[in-house]
C-alpha cells in the first residue's frame, strides 16, 4: 500500500518479510539489519547471498538468545546481540533505502503494528546513523569476520575502515591508495601510503568515542592525512574509492 511517493506501509508479517528480503537482495555495498532473533531463519538465504556478494552486513539481533540461530559467519560481517526487545525493526541498504517499524511486526501477528519501507537517501542516512550511533553501541559483540584477503578495493568506506581496524588489531601492516576529494576546496586527487590509524566503533576495541566517526589516517609523502567517508567534513579528504593492501615484505 503506497502512502506517498517513496514510502510503502506494510501491516502484515509476510509483507514486511518480503520487503526486508527485497532490501537485502538490492544491496551492493552495505547492509544494517536489526531484527528479532526469532526472525533470522526467514532471512538466511538473502543474508548468505549478500555475504557471497561481498556486501558489508552489520547484524543486530535481539530477544531470547537461547533461540537457535544459523552460523553467524554465513550471514554477517559482524553481529551484536541485545537481550531485551528495545530495538526497533530497522534495515538500511547502501545508505540509500530501508525499512523501519516496530519489532513486534515479526513477533506478534495480531498486535496491529506496521512498518514503513522507504526509498529516500536522507532518511536512509538518518536511520543508518541511528543504527550505529545508538542501537549498535548497546549490543554485545558476538561475531566479527576474519580480515579479508588483500589487496581489496572498497567503494563502501565503512567496510574499508572495519577491515583496516581488524588488520591493524592483528598487527598486520597495511597500505592504502585512495581516490579522494579535498574537504577544503573540493579538488579531486589520489593519495597513497601506509595506514597508521583507523578510528571507528564498529568492532571492539572502539578507537573513537564518536559513534559517527569512521576514518583512516594515511601516512603520505607530505605527512599524515585523515580520510573520511561520504559527506566527511572533519577529515582532510572524503573518500570515493580505496584499495587496501598488505605492506610488501622487504
Amino acid at each position: 500500500m503506497m502512502a506517498q511517493p517513496g514510502l510503502e506501509i506494510h501491516r502484515t508479517q509476510s509483507a514486511v518479510l518480503d520487503a526486508i528480503r527485497s532490501l537485502i537482495d538490492s544491496a551492493e555495498e552495505s547492509l544494517t539489519v536489526a531484527v528479532p532473533i526469532s526472525a533470522l531463519s526467514e532471512l538466511v538465504t538473502q543474508l548468505s547471498a549478500a555475504i557471497e556478494r561481498d556486501v558489508l552486513v552489520l547484524l543486530l539481533v535481539h530477544g531470547d538468545e537461547t533461540v537457535p540461530t544459523p552460523p553467524y559467519e554465513d550471514i554477517a560481517t559482524a553481529v551484536r546481540t541485545i537481550e531485551n526487545n528495545i530495538t526497533p525493526l530497522l534495515v538500511t541498504a547502501d545508505t540509500q533505502r530501508g525499512l523501519t517499524g516496530h519489532s513486534g511486526m515479526l513477533t506478534d501477528s495480531i498486535a496491529g503494528y506496521q512498518a514503513t519501507k522507504f526509498d529516500n537517501k536522507n532518511l536512509a542516512h538518518d536511520q543508518f546513523t541511528m543504527f550505529l550511533g545508538s542501537h549498535w553501541l548497546m549490543g554485545t559483540e558476538r561475531y566479527v569476520a576474519d580480515v579479508c584477503e588483500f589487496p581489496r578495493t572498497f567503494s563502501a568506506f565503512q567496510f574499508a575502515v572495519l577491515m583496516s581496524a581488524l588488520a591493524l588489531r592483528a598487527g598486520t601492516a597495511i597500505t592504502a591508495r585512495a581516490r579522494v576529494i579535498s574537504t577544503a576546496d573540493r579538488t579531486e586527487t589520489t593519495i597513497s601510503g601506509p595506514v597508521i590509524n583507523a578510528r571507528q566503533s564498529l568492532v571492539y576495541p572502539a578507537s573513537s568515542t564518536n559513534p559517527a566517526e569512521r576514518s583512516l589516517t594515511i601516512e603520505t609523502e607530505d605527512g599524515p592525512v585523515t580520510v573520511g567517508g561520504s559527506g566527511a567534513t572533519k577529515e582532510a579528504y572524503e573518500c570515493l574509492k580505496i584499495t587496501i593492501d598488505r605492506v610488501a615484505d622487504e
